[in-house]
């Protein structure tokens, strides 16, 4: 998000193009040192546009960044006749700037089997799952679409939350609209105990919006004049993720039907939009910046005054304390395959350290189903939140720890100051990585230890300019009219 790009002289090292295979290597030469470049390929063809990141390495002086990628593959759906190709340079502090280099290749088209046979065996077993469960859509795909029908779909709690919850209450004032919402907390487990429901109004549905990645959706192909909309849950952009590891562990296979069918992301700022773009696998015109739904209450008084209320009625012994939340994210794969390194955070010392004027308010990320320990003499002096938004919570606390999770940009619009827990930052930024250089990205200082981070929010040494042009950034104009904007699209979309 820097104000200016870094300049680079380009060079094509390898070019070469084989039936399918396109096989190149690129050379930046920067005006400047870059210790955490970024070099992504796009590809440009009639019908829209792919960014994925390469891998990058340093030598002689330059930077290179190489790939293989399989033409017929690129795009979802259809196989273009010709691919432009250029690139995306960037020294992690701002979107980048694009290298157009006058390279063509031909996109080939694949027999249905060669491209099954080319898959990964799990990527085989989510193939013939899809023919199966679009066997048993079949007689949903009959039924007309309802001009007038919203659906929306989350499988990351049992009620929605966030971006979901603050679009479903803004839509229903709609008039005339068919609205209806399925949310099962479980992943693809509790996506299957509602397959029914979920085939039929996906069948149905005019609009139809998701939060997360929803398994269901990437296997069951979507009726064209059904327009499917992913909101995300966070907002910003900051840990890579989806066809953005693309080089990295667990990554998704370049031809993964994941997220590919989406017709629009809503994104909180248009210095994102090829981000959530490259994430998804989707042109970058169909990233809109629209805001962030959820952030939105961020604003209202009379909304934030009521939910402090109900956080003090609740935990009533941390009225008149100052407050600190710990509000860490998740290691791991996802949802059922995640874990925190509990013994990082010792809710005891941090309240030691912090002193009695202190209390101790924990949020962790939903996905976690552990819990902080403590002793119970400080019992009333900590309040569990795991069945709170963690936007609710923020209206009450004075100082964030976190480390790497979105929750940083909610709190930058309400000035909150924070402090990072980044004690394993190297092995996240290998497993993990970032959009953007964290170190010189996130608005507060980096810790090592829990009691430091205590220290820092005692201190009250806190640097706000910095975290109100952080905010600035990461929402630009769109901070308060998510909702609206959001709503003003649906309009449209039901009118089509």
């Amino acid at each position: 998000m820097g104000a200016s790009m870094t300049n680079a002289v380009m060079k094509i090292e390898r070019f070469e193009v084989g039936k399918f295979i396109i096989d190149i290597a690129v050379s930046f030469a920067p005006e400047k040192e870059v210790p955490s470049p970024r070099i992504g390929i796009i590809f440009n063809c009639s019908r829209g546009n792919r960014r994925l990141p390469m891998k990058v390495q340093f030598k002689d002086g330059k930077i290179f960044a190489e790939g293989k990628y399989d033409s017929s593959l690129i795009f979802y759906g259809f196989t273009p006749r010709e691919i432009e190709v250029s690139f995306i340079f960037s020294d992690a502090t701002d979107n980048g700037k694009e290298y157009q280099t006058g390279l063509k290749v031909n996109g080939i088209k694949k027999h249905p089997l060669h491209r099954f046979f080319i898959l990964t065996p799990l990527e085989r077993i989510k193939a013939l799952a899809g023919v199966m469960l679009n066997i048993v859509a079949l007689p949903c795909r009959m039924l007309p679409v309802h001009k007038n029908r919203i659906s929306f779909f989350s499988n990351r709690t049992d009620a929605p939350t966030g971006n979901m919850k603050a679009v479903y209450n803004t839509l229903k004032d709609i008039e005339n609209a068919d609205i209806h919402l399925v949310c099962k907390k479980g992943g693809p487990k509790g996506e299957l105990k509602v397959l029914l429901k979920f085939l039929y109004l996906y069948m149905t549905s005019k609009v139809v919006f998701v939060d997360d990645y929803y398994h269901l959706i990437s296997y069951v192909k979507k009726k064209d004049k059904t327009k499917l909309i992913q909101l995300w849950h966070g907002c910003g952009a900051f840990k890579t993720f989806g066809f953005s590891r693309f080089h990295k562990s667990s990554v998704l296979e370049i031809y993964s039907a994941n997220h590919r069918q989406y017709d629009y992301a809503i994104v909180s700022s248009p210095d994102i939009c090829d981000f959530y773009a490259e994430a998804y696998g989707i042109s970058s015109e169909k990233a809109l910046a629209l805001g962030s739904p959820r952030c939105d209450i961020l604003s209202n008084e009379e909304y934030r005054n009521k939910k402090r209320e109900e956080f003090f009625s609740e935990f009533p012994a941390l009225k008149g304390k100052k407050l600190l939340l710990f509000a860490p994210t998740f290691r791991g794969k996802g949802n059922g395959d995640c874990y925190y390194p509990y013994e990082k955070f010792n809710a005891d010392k941090v309240l030691e350290t912090l002193g009695d004027e202190w209390g101790l308010v924990i949020k962790l990320h939903p996905y976690l189903n552990k819990k902080i320990k403590y002793s119970d003499k400080n019992k009333s002096r900590i309040a569990d939140c795991a069945n709170w938004d963690i936007n609710d919570v923020l209206f009450s606390v004075d100082f964030l720890v976190t480390d790497y999770s979105s929750v940083i940009f909610e709190a930058s619009l309400l000035e909150i100051p924070m402090a990072f827990l980044a004690f394993d930052l190297d092995e996240y930024i290998e497993k993990r990585d970032f959009y953007y250089d964290f170190r010189s990205f996130v608005p507060g200082p980096i810790v090592e230890t829990d009691v430091q981070a205590a220290e820092l929010a005692k201190s009250g040494n806190t640097d706000i300019e910095t975290i109100k042009e952080f905010a600035k950034k990461s929402f630009g104009n769109t901070a308060g009219n998510a909702c609206k904007n959001v709503k003003e699209l649906t309009e449209k979309l039901l009118e089509e």
